[in-house]
């Protein structure tokens, strides 16, 4: 019999969607009973308002999945987004993106045969206006025409209206046929990974990657793009790089 655990999450996260996304994802689910209560034995609060716990009768747990400092103060224990080196407390652990399925990545494929299935040259799938992601995108679309469905720099139909399925389902179906994404976080944050660039890899489909600066610690630099590469005076632009080594392959 599994041992029972009662929860409460709060502060921005959802019960639902913490079992689905990070207990499920780590077999944490498989070993406890995980239920919700009013009286739980451990509070997971996130990053994403004020509703943090005070002490009480409870482990307190932040999970702070965000470019911020965690804040040991608050709690008995912390998971977050910076090296587990620059935060140096024992009551800390560094974090993947939640809803981070690593196994979903080890396939065994033809790169090749993989990238001549291909279609479509690059997507940008954004809703937020951040001006150095959409500046980007303005450059490349100078060389190719780039397709934007979502509602930062949008130049084609909503992918809501041409796949079906669950959002991250249809998100995934929209990215198969592209041989690029642009894959750029909010922020450039170090360990800051997003979705951003696991759904891409997922797919096949090669990021074009700017965020996390020490991205290589985790990810092998030659599966990506890595944009922070070029983006120094001693490298051509991205832009550039892709035309002088890719144009055989946007035709």
């Amino acid at each position: 019999m599994k041992r029972k655990i009662k929860l409460k999450v709060q502060n921005g996260l959802s019960f639902d969607g913490f079992i689905d996304e990070v207990f499920d994802n780590n077999g944490i689910s498989s070993i406890f009973d995980l239920v919700e209560s009013n009286e739980p034995d451990i509070i997971i609060f996130g990053p994403y308002g004020n509703d943090v716990p005070p002490k009480g009768d409870y482990v307190r747990v932040g999970y702070y999945c965000e470019c911020i400092t965690p804040d040991l103060s608050n709690c008995d224990w912390a998971f977050g987004v910076p090296p587990n080196k620059e935060i140096n407390n024992k009551r800390y652990q560094r974090i993947q993106w939640h809803g981070l399925d690593p196994q979903a990545l080890v396939k065994k494929i033809d790169p090749e045969f993989e990238f001549s299935k291909k279609e479509k040259f690059c997507n940008f799938l954004y809703s937020n206006h951040i001006p150095y992601r959409e500046e980007f995108f303005r450059q490349l679309s100078k060389y190719k025409k780039i397709d934007a469905p979502g509602r930062s720099m949008n130049n084609t139909n909503s992918i809501d209206t041409q796949y079906t399925g669950s959002k991250w389902e249809i998100k995934r179906q929209f990215l198969t046929p592209y041989k690029f994404t642009i894959a750029f976080e909010s922020y450039s944050y170090p360990g800051y990974q997003t979705e951003k660039l696991y759904d891409a890899m997922q797919m096949n489909s090669i990021p074009i990657y700017c965020g996390d600066p020490n991205i290589g610690e985790v990810f092998n630099n030659n599966s990506i793009i890595n944009a922070l590469d070029y983006i120094k005076p001693a490298y051509p632009s991205l832009v550039e790089y892709l035309d002088a080594n890719c144009q055989y392959n946007f035709k």
